[in-house]
Parts: C-alpha cells; sequence; structure tokens
C-alpha cells in the first residue's frame, strides 16, 4: 500500500472518527469493580448483579437501563471501571439509569447474553465434542471456544429494546458525552411514540444515530423524515440531507464534495455551515486535493477569537486535519498529490 493511498484511508478514518463529539482523556478517582454475585455500590452508584431485578425495577420506575459487561482481568474494563465509570460527568449522567454489572464469564449471565446476541465466550458442555480450527502451522488443532467483546456497554430503554451498544473503553469525558447523546435518543424516542407521525422526532434521532455512528438506524429515521413531510413543512430538510451527505462521505467523497457546495449554497446561513466546510474538506483530502482541502480550511485557520470559525465545534477539528496534512507533505516517501 502507498503511502498515499495510506494518507487516504487515515483522512476518512478522521472524518468518521471525528462525526462524534471526539475523545479526551480525564481522570477521575478509582472505583471497585462490580461484584460476581449482589448488588453492590461503587462510589455513588448502586449496581445490579441480576438482569431480571434490573429490569424490573427500571419497568416499575420508567428508568432506562445500562448494563456494563465486564472480564476481571481484562485491561480495557479495569480502565473503565476505574476511570471511565468514575469520572464525575459519568456518574451525574449515570444517576438517571438503572445499573446492571455482569460478569462476561458466568454461566448465570449467558442467557441475558443470547437475547441481546452479545457475544461471549462459549465453552462446550462435557457432553459435547469440542470443535476444531484448522491447523495452525505445524502445530495442533486448537479448541473452539468462540469469541467475546468486553468491555460491552449497552443501553435498553425501560420496556428492555435496546437503544445503543458500544465495546471497548471509553474515557470518562467522551463517554459522558455518549451518555447525554443517549438520554436524547431516549427523550426523542419517547417523542415519537406519542406522535408515530412526528418529522421532527424521525429528523433528531437521525442525527443523533448518525453521531453515534449507527447509520443503518439513522438513515432510516432521516428517509422517513423526508417522506412525512416532503414540503419541508418543519424546517427539518437542510440538517436532514446534510446528515445523509456526510454519511456517504466515506463511500464515494467525489459526490460528497459537490453535495456539501451544493448544500451550502442552498443554506448559505445556516447553524451548521462549518460543518458543511469542514466535510467538503475531508471530502478533498480523501481524493488527496490536499491544496483544494487547505484552501477551504484557511477560514479556520485564520480565524480570529470571538468568529464564528473560532467559536465552532468545528474549529480543533479543521486545525487537526491541516496538521494532518502538513505532516504527510513533509513524510518521507512519495508525497500525496496536491489537488
Amino acid at each position: 500500500m502507498t503511502a498515499s493511498t495510506l494518507f487516504r484511508l487515515g483522512a476518512i478514518a478522521l472524518a468518521v472518527l471525528l462525526l462524534g463529539a471526539g475523545v479526551a482523556s480525564a481522570q477521575g478517582p478509582g472505583a471497585t469493580l462490580p461484584a460476581p454475585a449482589g448488588n453492590v455500590t461503587a462510589g455513588d452508584l448502586r449496581w445490579h448483579t441480576d438482569p431480571t431485578q434490573a429490569r424490573a425495577e427500571a419497568r416499575a420506575n420508567g428508568r432506562p437501563l445500562y448494563v456494563y459487561i465486564w472480564a476481571k482481568y481484562d485491561p480495557e474494563c479495569i480502565n473503565m471501571a476505574d476511570e471511565c465509570l468514575a469520572h464525575e460527568a459519568v456518574v451525574a449522567q449515570l444517576a438517571g439509569f438503572e445499573l446492571l454489572a455482569l460478569d462476561a464469564h458466568s454461566r448465570v449471565n449467558f442467557a441475558f447474553f443470547d437475547e441481546y446476541q452479545i457475544p461471549y465466550v462459549r465453552l462446550p458442555g462435557l457432553h459435547e465434542e469440542t470443535p476444531m480450527t484448522p491447523l495452525v502451522g505445524e502445530g495442533q488443532p486448537v479448541p473452539v471456544t468462540g469469541a467475546a467483546r468486553w468491555p460491552t456497554s449497552l443501553f435498553l430503554d425501560s420496556e428492555g429494546a435496546e437503544v445503543y451498544r458500544m465495546y471497548g473503553y471509553v474515557p470518562g469525558k467522551a463517554f459522558a458525552v455518549v451518555l447525554s447523546q443517549v438520554t436524547e435518543v431516549l427523550k426523542w424516542r419517547a417523542a415519537l411514540h406519542k406522535d408515530p407521525n412526528s418529522a421532527v422526532a424521525e429528523a433528531q434521532l437521525g442525527h443523533l444515530y448518525t453521531v453515534l455512528q449507527v447509520f443503518p438506524e439513522a438513515r432510516k429515521h432521516l428517509r422517513r423524515a423526508l417522506d412525512l413531510d416532503p414540503q419541508n413543512i418543519t424546517g427539518v430538510h437542510p440538517d436532514v440531507q446534510l446528515d445523509l451527505i456526510i454519511m456517504d462521505v466515506p463511500d464515494n467523497p467525489a459526490a460528497g464534495a459537490q453535495k456539501l457546495r451544493e448544500w451550502r449554497q442552498i443554506w448559505p446561513a445556516h447553524p451548521r455551515r462549518l460543518e458543511a466546510v469542514y466535510y467538503e474538506a475531508v471530502s478533498e483530502v480523501a481524493l488527496e486535493r490536499l491544496d483544494a482541502a487547505v484552501k477551504i480550511l484557511l477560514p479556520f485557520k485564520q480565524a480570529v477569537p470571538g468568529s464564528a470559525e473560532a467559536n465552532s465545534q468545528w474549529y480543533l477539528p479543521a486545525l487537526t486535519l491541516l496538521a494532518k496534512i502538513e505532516a504527510a507533505r513533509r513524510a518521507p516517501g512519495p508525497a500525496p498529490p496536491r489537488g
């Protein structure tokens, strides 16, 4: 793979990563991993360890349920418990949830994992034949036990329906942002339940799932919003169209760049104008037209304190992308085309 191709893939990856609110480290006090049995209090939070009890209380109290699946000696799970789940902003957000902590290796939890299609280690019973993998080099066949992914964060509504899931450790500050987004998803799901023909609720859910990078769900809601309001009476069209365009940038950056330019021409004063500018630059980088990308991002580089660009949430992502472009140009080997 050439340096140019690597740079292009890196730019697309950056676009996807920055679609959310970003990831930033944060330090918090230590927390105790949830106990294998019985309810436990870690910090100011009370954790269930029985799925049946946790879901019953969530339903009775009308509260969403956060399920944390962990493995005792896994480094990411230890970081998740000690840093993320003890972070002040995370503790504050989790106070609105029923909390359930499940040991990934405990057989008593496997029925719950099956119900929500959560991957876990499957050990065959004593009466079952252990399947084998193909030979590895000159070695012997290796027993297949399946693959587990942890830590797993699963968000359910009060009735037990899945709202969102994510795998792996997330720093506390970033996880607090995710929790706020999930809370918004729950709010707009409730609004849509009250009014199934609400284009606004559909558009909001589509945008939130775009940010959370659940693209099939996002597209479903966004397209439904357009179907419900073809004349744009509710004013959701520019946001819906922008979200749909951004999701398609990694697959077709050339079309994305053109659509983003057209979107900015149609909605020149829209509050998300600078977001469109940023993703147009990302599209140009993906196409390896670096001069074009730098030109698009120049207003961010030249922004003065108090300007729209400097006050935008896209200011730092734009500067980060500019820095990546300059780093790629300084890297040894064939340089990416300047565009």
